[in-house]
């Protein structure tokens, strides 16, 4: 049921949407002069099956910005990223938007519109050399990676992985429409509001927050 349902309305969605999506992607090319969609490799956890994730692209790449992304080693806030990510492109980024491209995932059956949110590999390496005990917990997840979820519109990222782990183990346990609908409905308003809690951009509500980096230690 909860296939079917991720399958009708990530179809309605897209039929709705597509031409906000077209000028999306126009804008998004004017705005980083790169081609305006990226893929990324994203998982669960590093054993588990990799998801090649469409989204928009919101940084313009270059030199420095591969140098330093190489380097990085925070984990919940990048905002050091933020340089690199032109005015439209925040918008994007605070509204979540730039994750729309993720219901083409959902309808090949390799996401849901609600689940875990998937990582990036890099951040799942540190999250399992800096905190082997979260990483393990996580690698008990067996939901679909959604693109909202639990932790996307309820999560705190200055408490870090406790939370992330703590929210996306609620959802394993609690998983039902009712919830499904609850967050959907709770990522809508956030759409509306720009208040997505973006780990490079931050939304006026979680301005306060850059004072407060979360980093890995080495």
């Amino acid at each position: 049921m909860k296939k079917i349902t991720d399958i009708i309305l990530s179809l309605i969605i897209i039929l709705v949407s597509s031409p906000f999506i077209l000028i999306i992607l126009f804008v998004s090319f004017y705005a980083t002069k790169q081609f305006p969609l990226i893929v990324q490799n994203r998982f669960i956890t590093l054993e588990k099956k990799k998801v090649k994730l469409y989204k928009i692209r919101t940084i313009k790449s270059s030199t420095n910005f591969s140098r330093q992304e190489s380097n990085s080693n925070n984990f919940y806030y990048k905002n050091d990223f933020a340089e690199y990510v032109p005015r439209f492109c925040r918008w994007l980024r605070r509204t979540g938007l730039d994750e729309i491209f993720q219901l083409i995932n959902v309808i090949k059956g390799e996401m849901s519109l609600v689940g875990p949110r998937p990582l990036l590999e890099r951040d799942l390496l540190l999250m399992k050399k800096c905190e082997p005990d979260f990483y393990i917990k996580r690698t008990k997840i067996e939901s679909l990676p959604g693109i909202t979820g639990y932790w996307q519109v309820y999560g705190d990222r200055s408490k870090g992985s406790q939370n992330l782990i703590g929210l996306d183990e609620n959802y394993e346990k609690q998983k039902s429409f009712r919830l499904d609908a609850k967050i959907i409905l709770k990522s809508i308003l956030i759409v509306l509001t720009a208040s997505h809690s973006d780990s490079i951009i931050f939304s006026n509500k979680n301005r306060h927050l850059l004072k407060s980096k979360i980093t890995l230690s080495q």
